[in-house]
């Protein structure tokens, strides 16, 4: 009889190289011979806010059904991947796995939901360890527990999107990735349900990251044939080893659930708080721009930081009295700022009106009037008639904000934001069958290009 097991794998990568979604796919491919893949492996962002975290804060769930001895075949060589390609040799990589057998509990999708926007301590994660159906495994302080529990018990059933993950030979780590520009350009132009492959404005490719980990590229979409389409349309200049599509919580803003009032803030956590502008936005140097926000609780200081580029000119036009929303992470106080919250996305709910004043008009020859001088009233400089009455003329001035959400460009935009791309996107009925996820695998297996 077969029977489900959820594996949840986190913190196995390191700044210097290595990467979860890389040993995953290698765990993937030894065990396709045994088991049968009920979805695709799941890449759970969690608050991207964590102190401890290396990269994009993501772990990986897989989740298959098999015999009881495919299964056990499946746990240890899960475990045996983990120990040969985590960077065990890093103090700040502390590798953890969970092992979920049948159903996933209530207690672990609400440790799922928390870990998006909350601190959560590795003893909160350790009583799991007392479920009949849960087995935790940890390497060194065992932090990974935490995020791997949390992929686990996060089953995309609402939002979700995808991506397709390429990874290159081991002598490129670390090296310029060789790729056909232009081809990436023709993909993302005859791909519209991917998003984000290029920020145009700023004339950068999106796709291929920067560091020394073992990723290619990553296309992101609304399908899991669009961002397969999307990459048989690009031409890499290298050799490509493996390829994977991962369904995932990327840009859904799913981190954004709770509110807090500003006397709650606490650092590192992921919120959404609302508050009138106390003072007019400022620039500070590195040309971050700051401004404080306060409601009937505190007030705190804003930041939207350089490389969030025109983001920092809208958000400048804001005044005191504007009220609005502020999605984002609380930054720790230092010794050269207070607590402070890290915008990611603003939306201005609450204009305040400004005003312009003019000299008004003369009476008998339609002449624009003077200053008579200081509690003189006006002087018509044509007639010489003299107004002691006469008010100023007010004018509306137009603002250069709107009531509408804002949010940086593409280049600053984190793994959970959503672009508006996707704001009016249908996200329904999207995630696949076991046979549809199955053969999609097989295909991906047998071909690395």
């Amino acid at each position: 009889m077969k029977k489900v097991l959820h594996i949840g794998i986190d913190d196995t990568d390191s700044l210097k190289g290595s990467c979860t979604t890389h040993l995953a796919t290698v765990i993937i491919n030894e065990i396709a011979n045994q088991v049968d893949f009920l979805d695709f492996p799941n890449l759970i962002r969690l608050n991207p806010n964590i102190p401890y975290k290396t990269r994009g804060n993501g772990a990986v769930a897989i989740r298959v059904d098999g015999e009881e001895k495919d299964l056990e075949n499946a746990r240890e060589l899960v475990i045996r991947k983990v120990k040969e390609m985590a960077k065990l040799d890093d103090e700040n990589t502390n590798p953890g796995i969970a092992f979920l057998s049948d159903e996933i509990t209530s207690a672990v999708k609400e440790f799922s939901k928390r870990a998006l926007w909350d601190i959560i301590s590795i003893p909160e994660a350790e009583k799991f360890n007392s479920f009949a159906n849960i087995d935790l495994v940890k390497f060194g302080n065992g932090r990974g527990i935490i995020g791997a529990l949390g992929s686990i018990g996060n089953p995309l059933n609402d939002d979700f999107t995808y991506e397709h993950l390429t990874y290159r030979s081991p002598e490129k780590y670390g090296t310029k990735r060789l790729i056909d520009r232009d081809s990436i350009i023709a993909a993302d132009k005859a791909t519209p349900l991917t998003f984000s492959n290029v920020d145009y404005d700023y004339n950068s490719i999106m796709i291929t990251p920067r560091g020394a980990d073992p990723v290619f590229t990553g296309i992101r979409g609304e399908t899991a044939e669009e961002v397969m389409k999307a990459w048989c349309i690009i031409k890499p200049l290298e050799e490509i080893t493996m390829r994977m599509i991962f369904r995932t919580n990327q840009h859904t803003n799913q981190h954004f659930v709770k509110e807090f009032k500003i006397n709650e803030l606490k650092p590192h956590l992921s919120i959404i708080t609302q508050g009138k502008v106390s003072k007019n936005p400022y620039y500070i140097e590195g040309s971050h721009l700051i401004f404080p926000i306060k409601d009937n609780t505190g007030e705190i200081d804003c930041a939207a930081y350089e490389p969030t580029k025109k983001f920092r000119g809208e958000l400048n036009n804001l005044i005191i009295g504007d009220e609005v929303t502020v999605f984002g992470g609380v930054r720790p106080p230092a010794e050269k700022h207070p607590l402070t919250i890290n915008i990611e996305r603003l939306r201005v709910d609450i204009l305040e009106k400004t005003f312009s004043y003019e000299n008004p008009f003369c009476d008998e020859c339609s002449a624009r009037l003077k200053s008579a001088g200081k509690n003189k009233g006006y002087k018509c400089h044509k007639c010489s008639a003299v107004y002691r009455n006469k008010k100023p003329i007010e004018k509306l001035v137009p603002r250069k904000l709107a009531l509408q959400e804002y949010l940086p460009p593409i280049i600053a935009h984190r793994h959970l934001t959503r672009p508006r791309s996707r704001e009016k996107r249908d996200n329904s009925n999207k995630q696949k069958s076991k046979e549809d996820v199955n053969k999609i695998l097989n295909l991906l297996f047998s071909s690395s290009k």
